[in-house]
């Protein structure tokens, strides 16, 4: 099973398979209304994010020191504390992830006290699902430190900007979950991976994850390189992990 904070955060929607044309993100968000987090929980899966919701502070707090999100997104009125004491507290615990704040609170000061407190953009309730979208996928873009995006292993690119994983020039057929392993290990190639850390990468902490899934995911990306022509290779080693590594593709699975 995935490693799961003390407060764990329920995870919103089914998973769809494929990449949407939104850069993918976990993200994580803090609203203790239930209709809005599952609403905004159900928007951010249909773009491809992988969504863990809690309505809690603290349950906000335990999450994001368990897991790096991509995004955070947070209410200003909590029921166990304001959300501004919240972002100052996951600033000062050096959690640089965006933070879009929720609030149906509309004087400038208020967004303005939203911003220094921490946060990168700000919504007024009720919101346009559009709205939702575009801040989103412009928090995304607006990157948060330095961080290479792209990847060549053998004669395999991986382009995590375009979601995209190329051989000759020909684009892999990857599902979603294939490619977030395979950009996992593109990013730590050489060095092994540790089974936590993909379950981490690859599922939400109310997901069931049986005792072979990533055995599982790992069979089928090792397929699909294999019938591409991959000159590089998954190795295994047992009770440690994967690595993706250079080398000429094994010839059975």
């Amino acid at each position: 099973m995935a490693q799961r904070p003390e407060a764990k955060a329920r995870r919103v929607a089914d998973d769809p398979e494929g990449p949407s044309g939104v850069a993918q993100a976990r993200v994580l968000v803090i609203e203790d209304d239930t209709d809005i987090r599952l609403l905004v929980g159900r928007e951010l899966r249909a773009l491809g994010h992988t969504v863990d919701a809690v309505g809690l502070a603290e349950e906000g707090l335990f999450a994001a020191r368990a897991t790096e999100y991509g995004l955070m997104i947070v209410d200003l009125g909590l029921p166990d504390g304001d959300g501004l004491d919240l972002v100052r507290e996951l600033r000062r615990r050096g959690i640089a992830a965006p933070v879009l704040m929720l609030t149906a609170r509309r004087k400038v000061e208020d967004r303005v006290a939203g911003l220094s407190s921490g946060a990168d953009d700000y919504l007024v309730k009720p919101f346009a699902l559009a709205e939702l979208r575009a801040r989103v996928a412009a928090l995304l873009r607006r990157p948060t430190r330095l961080r290479e995006s792209r990847f060549a292993v053998g004669n395999l690119v991986v382009d995590c900007d375009a979601l995209e994983a190329v051989v000759g020039g020909v684009s892999l057929p990857l599902a979603r979950k294939q490619f977030r392993l395979l950009e996992l290990l593109a990013r730590r190639r050489n060095h092994m991976t540790p089974k936590h850390m993909i379950e981490e990468a690859l599922y939400g902490y109310d997901d069931d994850v049986s005792a072979n899934s990533i055995e599982a995911h790992v069979s089928k990306l090792r397929r699909v390189l294999r019938a591409a022509g991959v000159a590089a290779v998954i190795e295994t080693r047992r009770g440690i992990g994967y690595r993706l590594a250079d080398g000429e593709p094994p010839r059975d699975g």
